[in-house]
C-alpha cells in the first residue's frame, strides 16, 4: 500500500470533498481517500499494484480539480 497527499485547488465546500471522494474509490487499487477542502488536501491509500499516483491524480482532475506540484 502507499499513501500519497495532494494539494488541490478548487475545493471549497464539503460537497467537493465527496466529489473527489466518490470519483477516487471508482479507481481500482484505491483503497481510502479523505478530502479537506479547508486545507486543500486530498489523501489517498492505493495498492500500488493496481494503480499509480499519476492514475489517481488524473482522477482527481478529471473530477473538475488542479492539482498543485
Amino acid at each position: 500500500m502507499h499513501q500519497v497527499e495532494f494539494r488541490v485547488n478548487g475545493m471549497s465546500c464539503g460537497a467537493c470533498e465527496q466529489r473527489i471522494v466518490k470519483a477516487l474509490a471508482r479507481v481500482d487499487g484505491v483503497m481510502r481517500s479523505a478530502a479537506d477542502h479547508r486545507a486543500g488536501q486530498v489523501r489517498v491509500v492505493f495498492d500500488a499494484t493496481r494503480t499509480s499516483r499519476d492514475d489517481v491524480q488524473s482522477c482527481i482532475e478529471r473530477a473538475g480539480y488542479t492539482v498543485s506540484p
